[in-house]
């Protein structure tokens, strides 16, 4: 073993360790001082020692940028890529050149007053946070780190989620100004609580509306990747039958229930056509997934319960409905007061 040091190009001075173990050589900076460098040096033949008597596994510790382009490779089949690769991004672009198990969580920490000067949102940066944690538990799965620095890193607080809703006049004023090819589609969204992109990609295979089981819609491809059953009202069942005898010829692939008029081809977006209707609706901030908020706001007014939203909106826990919870309240609170001169 050996301790030596040298005058690095900016003139400081740098200690670095230098042994060999079974004709492996590990050599390094080890810190600015022969007192470092020599506690580096033990505490990385100790590691050395145990990788070579196979007491811990020996880790790969990649560039981030290297094992970035692997975890997006393996990642890609998944519904979230997209949202990870923008992530992937950012990280990369801050901390390229690191070695993963050389970012500490003051690095993270640096990371995120980067990008609060930047001005994102304490949920975006989060985003990003979990994204990193995500990268680094598998990193570890994988034998690319043997740590996750994420985990001693707070995430920051968010504001409560947004519960902008329509009133029932709203809602049946923007019904009546959407166009005829986009009305089954936010009728559809006011009565199931589905997104978006449940519901473009929806196929006949998936409605249930003709045999003797309770009418509902099959999600096989969801945010959270698990099944999903969504019950059907009597209004929504009348609407989707009307809409599939119709059968236009221009239609290119019948297979799909929601299709564009103009080329056949099914949709794949509705926002001009949706934010024409809101204008004409004199509806303002609003966007088309609060009409998942408004079918919750009054599907709790009208006496349903929180364990039943979260079921049919595809939570995974209490906790996200929870923002809905005041409906319930009132509800109970009404209920509570239908007993008044019963029983003085």
């Amino acid at each position: 073993m050996a301790i030596r040091t040298k005058k690095r190009k900016d003139g400081t001075t740098a200690w670095y360790y230098d042994f060999t173990i079974n004709g492996i050589r590990y050599r390094g900076i080890g810190g600015t001082t022969k007192t470092q460098a020599l506690r580096t040096q033990e505490k990385k033949r100790a590691e050395a020692l145990d990788i070579a008597n196979g007491l811990i596994q020996k880790v790969k510790n990649p560039k981030i940028e290297e094992f970035a382009d692997i975890y997006l490779k393996r990642r890609q089949h998944l519904r979230f890529h997209k949202r990870d690769a923008l992530s992937v991004r950012n990280l990369v672009r801050y901390f390229k050149g690191k070695n993963l198990m050389s970012i500490t969580p003051s690095d993270i920490e640096d990371y995120i007053g980067k990008r609060r000067e930047d001005g994102l949102k304490n949920g975006t940066i989060n985003r990003e946070l979990t994204c990193l944690k995500r990268m680094y538990n598998l990193a570890i799965k994988w034998g690319d780190s043997r740590i996750n620095p994420v985990i001693n890193v707070d995430m920051l607080e968010e504001p409560p989620g947004r519960t902008r809703f329509l009133s029932i006049e709203e809602a049946q004023k923007l019904i009546n100004n959407c166009s005829v090819h986009i009305k089954p589609i936010v009728i559809l969204a006011l009565n199931t609580g589905m997104r978006l992109n449940e519901i473009l990609p929806l196929k006949w295979s998936q409605v249930f509306i003709d045999d003797n089981m309770d009418p509902h819609i099959e999600l096989l491809v969801t945010k959270n990747n698990k099944k999903r059953y969504i019950p059907l009202n009597d209004d929504v069942v009348k609407m989707l039958k009307h809409y599939r005898e119709l059968k236009p010829s221009i239609q290119k692939k019948p297979e799909y229930v929601f299709y564009s008029i103009r080329t056949g081809e099914p949709l794949k977006s509705i926002t001009k056509p949706f934010l024409k209707a809101l204008k004409i609706s004199n509806i303002e901030d609003f966007r088309f997934h609060d009409l998942r908020h408004t079918f919750a706001s009054h599907y709790l007014m009208n006496g349903g319960d929180l364990l039943s939203l979260k079921e049919i909106l595809g939570h995974s826990s209490l906790k996200m409905v929870e923002r809905y919870s005041h409906f319930a309240s009132a509800y109970k609170f009404r209920m509570v007061n239908n007993l008044n001169g019963k029983f003085s």
